[in-house]
Parts: C-alpha cells; sequence; structure tokens
C-alpha cells in the first residue's frame, strides 16, 4: 500500500501514461549560473575571513577573543535570518528577496572593506550575516527550479559544484589577496561578481508575486531568539569554559525556553510561521535528521586537521593548505558524477557509499601516529572530498526535490538552518571532547615517569628525556603533550566515524522520490 501525504499525491493519470521528459533550456542553464554565481561569492567570502582574521588582528590592535567576534556576528546574523528565509520569500516574492539580498551583501562587502575599527568591523559582518541568510536556500531554489522536475537531481548537483568549489579556492586565493593587496580585497573582489549576479537575475529569475501573509510573531520571534541565544552560547562556550560561566547558563536557558516554545507551537498551532506540513512528508522528516548529524561531523576533518598537522606534525601552513587541496578536489569529483549518475538510479545507495567514505577514512585517521605522512592525508581527505559529493546531492535530492512548491523555499530554509545548527553543536562538542580527553591523556601519561620506570633507563630514551636534568624532563613533557594530544585527535576521529556508521542503516528508511510524484 502506497503512503501518501499532503505533499505527495499520486494520479492515475500519471501512473498510466509514460511521463513527458521535458528538455533542459538555454535559460534555465543560464538561471543555474548565475544562482551558482551568487551562492559562490558568498561561499568565497566566508572561507577567505578566516584567512584573513590574523591581518585583522594587527589592523585593529585586538586580541584572539576580541577578533573572534568577525565570525560571530556573521554566525548569529545569518543563523537567526535562516529560519526565516521561507516566509520572507512567501511574503515579498522569491525574486524580490534573492535581489534584496545581493544588493544587501555588495553594500555590505563594501562596508567590511572600509572599515576603520574592530567594532564597525563586526557591525557589518552582522548586517552581512543578515542579508546575506537568503542567499544560500534561495539560490539552490531557484536552481532547481530551472530545471525540469526529472532534471532536478542535476541541478543540484551543478549548483553544489560551483558552491564547492569556490570554497576550494578561497583559501588559496584569499591568502594570495592579502598577501599582495591587503585583506580588505577579500571583500572588495567579490562586488564585480556581485553586480554581473544582480544584473544576470533581474532578467533571468521568474518574478514571484507576493502573498499577503501576516506575520505569525510567536514563531517568529521563538524561532529568532533561540536560534541567536543557541549560537552565541555554542560561539562562546569554549572560551569562558562553558557552565561554569553565568552568560552561558543564561543563553542556554534562553535558547532551550524559546526552541521549546517554537516547536510546541508550530505541531499544535494552526498558521504557524513555519508550516507544519512540512513534517508530514517523511523524506523531510528523515532529511532534518541526517543533515543535522551530518553537518555536525562531516566537515569536522577540515577544522581538526590543520591543527593536527602544524601542531604534532610540524607542517608549516602554507603546506598544510596544499594537503588540505585534495579534498576539494574529491568534493569536486563527487559532485560532477553525481550530475550524471543521480537522476539516473536511485539515490539511497548513492547516499550509502557518501556516508561509508566519510566514516572509513575517519577510523583510519583515528589510527594515526605522530608520524603523520603527506600520503596518509591525501588519500584519506580525497576519498571523504567524493564522499561528500555522494552525500550532499542524493541528501538534497531524497529531501527536497519533492515538496510541494507552496512550502518549497522554506523546506530549503529549514535544511540549512539544521544544518548549521547542527555544524554549530559538532564543532563545539568535538573540539571540547578532543581537549578534553588530551588532558586527561597527559595526566596518565606523567604517571609513567617515574625513576622506577626501567624504559627511561634503556639509551635510546635516556640520551634524549634525561630525567636527571631540566632539559631532558622538559623534551619528555614535550613528548608526553604531543602524545596526549594525538589521543585527543584518534578519539575525535573514532567519533566522527561511529556517528555515521549508526546513520547507515537508515538511510534505507527514505523513499525513492520517483515513486511518489
Amino acid at each position: 500500500m502506497t503512503e501518501t501525504t499532503p505533499d505527495e499525491v499520486a494520479t492515475p493519470a500519471a501512473q498510466a501514461d509514460p511521463p513527458i521528459v521535458e528538455r533542459v533550456t538555454m535559460r534555465g542553464i543560464a538561471t543555474v549560473f548565475c544562482a551558482t554565481m551568487c551562492t559562490a561569492m558568498f561561499a568565497f567570502t566566508w572561507n577567505s575571513v578566516s584567512v584573513a582574521l590574523p591581518y585583522m588582528k594587527g589592523t585593529f590592535s585586538a586580541t584572539t577573543d576580541q577578533i573572534a567576534w568577525v565570525i560571530i556576528a556573521y554566525v548569529i546574523g545569518a543563523s537567526m535570518v535562516t529560519g526565516c528565509v521561507g516566509w520572507l520569500s512567501a511574503r515579498f516574492g522569491r525574486k524580490q528577496l534573492f535581489l534584496f539580498s545581493i544588493v544587501g551583501f555588495i553594500i555590505t562587502l563594501v562596508g567590511c572593506g572600509m572599515a576603520t575599527s574592530l567594532w564597525e568591523e563586526v557591525f557589518w559582518r552582522f548586517a552581512q550575516g543578515v542579508v546575506a541568510a537568503p542567499m544560500v536556500p534561495i539560490g539552490q531554489s531557484i536552481a532547481v527550479s530551472a530545471f525540469p522536475r526529472e532534471r532536478h537531481g542535476q541541478a543540484i548537483s551543478l549548483w553544489a559544484l560551483g558552491f564547492v568549489s569556490a570554497n576550494v579556492i578561497a583559501p588559496v586565493l584569499g591568502g594570495i589577496l592579502i598577501d599582495d593587496w591587503g585583506w580588505q580585497w577579500i571583500f572588495f573582489f567579490s562586488i564585480p561578481a556581485g553586480v554581473i549576479g544582480l544584473i544576470m537575475s533581474w532578467f533571468l529569475v521568474p518574478w514571484t508575486p507576493p502573498e499577503k501573509k501576516p506575520m505569525e510573531w510567536l514563531g517568529f520571534l521563538s524561532l529568532v531568539i533561540g536560534v541567536g541565544a543557541l549560537q552565541l552560547m555554542l560561539a562562546r562556550g569554549e572560551r569562558l569554559d562553558w557552565f561554569s560561566s553565568g552568560e552561558i547558563i543564561v543563553e542556554t536557558v534562553i535558547a532551550l525556553g524559546a526552541l521549546y516554545i517554537f516547536i510546541v507551537h508550530t505541531i499544535t498551532g494552526k498558521n504557524t510561521f513555519i508550516d507544519g506540513s512540512l513534517f508530514r512528508n517523511r523524506n523531510f522528516a528523515m532529511g532534518q535528521t541526517f543533515i543535522f548529524f551530518i553537518g555536525a561531523v562531516m566537515f569536522l576533518p577540515l577544522i581538526l586537521l590543520p591543527l593536527l598537522l602544524q601542531q604534532i606534525g610540524g607542517y608549516p601552513a602554507l603546506e598544510t593548505g596544499y594537503l588540505m587541496l585534495p579534498r576539494g578536489l574529491g568534493s569536486i569529483c563527487g559532485l560532477t558524477l553525481m550530475a550524471f549518475l543521480r537522476d539516473r538510479i536511485d539515490p539511497r545507495p548513492l547516499l550509502f557509499l557518501g556516508i561509508l567514505g566519510i566514516a572509513w577514512p575517519a577510523w583510519d585517521m583515528g589510527h594515526w601516529t605522530t608520524e603523520v605522512r603527506p600520503w596518509d592525508v591525501s588519500y584519506t581527505t580525497f576519498i571523504q572530498g567524493v564522499a561528500a559529493g555522494f552525500i550532499w546531492a542524493p541528501l538534497n535530492t531524497l529531501t527536497l526535490s519533492r515538496l510541494n512548491q507552496r512550502v518549497q523555499d522554506q523546506g530549503f530554509a529549514l535544511f540549512y538552518l539544521i544544518f548549521d545548527v547542527g555544524s554549530a553543536i559538532g564543532i563545539a562538542a568535538v573540539i571540547g571532547l578532543q581537549t578534553r580527553y588530551s588532558q586527561i591523556n597527559h595526566s596518565e601519561l606523567n604517571e609513567f615517569v617515574s625513576p622506577f620506570n626501567e624504559l627511561l633507563r634503556y639509551p635510546q630514551f635516556s640520551n634524549a628525556w634525561d630525567t636527571g636534568s631540566i632539559a631532558g624532563l622538559a623534551a619528555l613533557q614535550g613528548e608526553i603533550g604531543r602524545q596526549a594530544s594525538m589521543i585527543g585527535f584518534n578519539n575525535a576521529f573514532m567519533t566522527i566515524a561511529v556517528v555515521m556508521v549508526v546513520l547507515l542503516p537508515f538511510v534505507f528508511f527514505f523513499r525513492n522520490p520517483k515513486y511518489y510524484d
């Protein structure tokens, strides 16, 4: 018996007659290119800022904790608005919102590049997060709508290919711009692309009539306050030692209370800010669970590996950057392959392979020693890059490709909101786990430093770690610190592998989207 929902309706005519295959038009291809370029501009700016932070720190004479607000302000602004994109799109029109977002992004690029003080920079970054939030979900929604329904998977793959490519080249190109022109040019560089994207969007993106949709204030305010407080808590928690800080406790209580009100109100209320019918679509509900956990762990190696390579492996920053390139190249290969495969076969086995392709290298990383070889890093990150393409494209198809047009923009916005929340929680949890286990392992390894330990009397050890001299003890403590930190990294990578393996059996709880038109 076939299960149906309000967003999944099959007609007898569709079952009896062979489907009419629509062709992709040149206008559709140009529209996908336009949406991809605009979201790639967003991705380039986001990734370049992290490279520029040390230079901005010097310009503004800021501490590490202060300069972190350049990132924190943007994340909070974007998170607070992302969940509202669906309502904004319905109220003002998809094209109108996209054009507003591009114009606002260009203005904030100028403001960020011309800022003369830290707090001026933080203000413009917060504003940039607010106005840029619709660019990714609306950009993907525009790309999907530009292709016929049976080619939606191909549209998503092409859009994601451009988006990921911008992420790959951003650190390298950003570094060149900073060295030659200064950190301000990571913002100015994107302005021409923004102007071209604005002109193309004006002519290519279909105009959508706005709806007279009243604001549902309880749902809106509880979502914005809850997500904003949660992101602030996660961003500040590590610096303030988590729940030993009164600020973190207050932010946690506000976040949990507001999100509880939002969830209960959305489930039980009528005409709510987020359409509750979305969650009666089984694939969409499953997809939100998947994207939360995938967001929490899939991109953690991008954060952990540079720390491991520089702090333990002793690799310089430039070589570390080159060792991270294979993941980006793998992602491009995976997404290119998905552009040809995804509309031809069931996406569930592809998603299964993608999750396995993240878990297996992570398990291998969990067995690394302090002698990390370039080949170890290159092949594991390349496999994970290919796997990321195998995850991203099929999961988008399974979760979003059969949403009703009426709630499509809300679905895309929630998808990225849950991804952002999962990423923030995952980063905070795994970095905290790595730090905690490093401290525990350091303490346990210190117990073996004793005059009664026979191993320390062997010539190969006693020459390097002479426990009778200050220099020898310092060298021994340095090695204990490296080993303890390495075990912490191993545990973090093992956690990634375990989370991904746990998701594997649930892949086939999704329904194949081809069979519920």
